[in-house]
């Protein structure tokens, strides 16, 4: 049976989760307890008051009215580098794996992190191509519908033919685009 006691009246050591109210323990960092007497708890001896990462609600971690993690800008890949990145996928569309010289190249431009270009091509894969196994179980890649669309977008000539299966379920591209490339 799970004790719903009030915050308050809490033992201290006792662990709420990833969130826990002060003077409990999270992971191996303990909270340091309200105090109603004017001298420092114990656990408040352990840690200086910067290490604390307890908001204004009493509960560990920003809180949203402070800023907190969801006010954060989001960090996108630009036009130019999606456009190149899509240019060196059409080339390599069996199998799109960037080596390291290539990926240590693409890293200069517009000073691209290299978290976001690994999870920039693990997300275009997942979402964007098929997996297949070829006849000696060898593996290898075939874009879909949402690939070709997306570099039609992009304003991408094409170099090859569009599979006539992938063609059929691709949408019509509208002739009149709000968007300048």
């Amino acid at each position: 049976m799970v004790n719903h006691a009030p915050a308050q009246q809490l033992v201290q050591g006792q662990s709420l989760g990833l969130r826990s109210v002060a003077g409990h323990t999270l992971g191996n960092h303990t909270c340091a307890a309200p105090s109603m007497s004017p001298s420092p708890s114990k656990t408040s001896e352990n840690h200086s008051d910067s290490d604390s990462n307890q908001g204004s609600d009493g509960l560990v971690g920003p809180s949203r009215a402070e800023g907190g993690w969801k006010n954060q800008p989001r960090n996108s890949i630009s036009h130019k580098q999606k456009k190149l990145f899509y240019m060196w996928l059409l080339d390599n569309t069996r199998f799109p794996f960037p080596t390291e010289n290539e990926r240590l190249a693409y890293l200069d431009v517009d000073h691209v992190s290299e978290k976001q270009f690994k999870y920039w091509f693990a997300n275009i894969r997942c979402r964007q191509f098929t997996k297949h196994r070829d006849s000696e179980g060898n593996l290898y890649f075939a874009p879909n519908a949402k690939f070709y669309e997306s570099c039609i977008r992009m304003g991408l000539a094409i170099p090859h033919a569009i599979p006539a299966d992938v063609r059929r379920v691709m949408k019509q591209p509208r002739k009149y685009s709000m968007r300048r490339l």
